[in-house]
């Protein structure tokens, strides 16, 4: 059993890996390639008989630049799975919405109450990839639904929700292409002791409910 836990954890580090690499590519796409278009532009339009606005123009050119630099600096820390263990469950969550389809009609949401306790680096590792991946269930369903994550530490266990509520009743779901990623989500939760359900609350509602025990520690 040992062996297969360690398999299953090398193979979560390099899923999430490659989620982390394909966030990175579009976040380079959507928001740092317009950053460096736009000081590019400033560059490319400064009029040397006008040296107060070659001087601001440059200004600005080099605090883009400097925004794109940092924030590639911090993409590249988070490529490392490990960085889960460094920031934590609840920052890695935070971090994984703010990736979310900018094109999307509604802004993910994310609620905290208790206090979480400290994990194992591996739980945390397995919990926030199962996170992950109903997150990317939901999105491979609908591109118009509101994506809530609530965490919720109590003294015995801890319980994360995502909800996914639909906006737009005429847009076509995916379901069957993405039970795959469902399979996943059970098995994982499984490995690590966590009791997962998934319900239709109501017609335009689906919650995928994840309650982890202390117990199991």
């Amino acid at each position: 059993m040992g062996t297969i836990q360690e398999h299953e954890i090398i193979k979560t580090k390099l899923e999430i890996q490659e989620q982390a690499l394909k966030n990175t590519v579009q976040e380079i796409h959507d928001n740092i390639g317009q950053i460096l278009s736009l000081a590019k532009l400033h560059l490319g339009t400064l009029d040397f008989s006008k040296p107060e606005e070659v001087a601001q123009k440059t200004f600005n050119s080099n605090q883009l630049i400097g925004q794109a630099i940092k924030d590639l600096r911090n993409l590249a820390r988070n490529l490392d799975a490990n960085h889960i263990g460094r920031v934590g469950l609840l920052k890695s969550i935070e971090y994984e919405l703010s990736f979310l389809p900018r094109n999307r009609i509604t802004e993910p949401v994310l609620t905290f109450n208790g206090c979480i306790r400290e994990l194992a680096k591996e739980e945390e590792l397995m919990l926030f990839r199962i996170v992950q991946e109903g997150i990317h269930y939901f999105l491979g369903q609908s591109s118009t639904s509101l994506i809530t994550v609530q965490i919720q530490c109590q003294d015995q266990d801890l319980e994360i929700t995502i909800l996914n509520k639909e906006i737009d009743q005429q847009e076509p779901g995916t379901h069957q292409q993405h039970d795959g990623n469902m399979s996943m989500i059970y098995d994982r939760s499984a490995m690590i002791g966590a009791q997962l359900q998934v319900n239709k609350a109501l017609k335009d509602e689906t919650i995928i409910h994840i309650t982890f025990p202390f117990s199991n520690r």
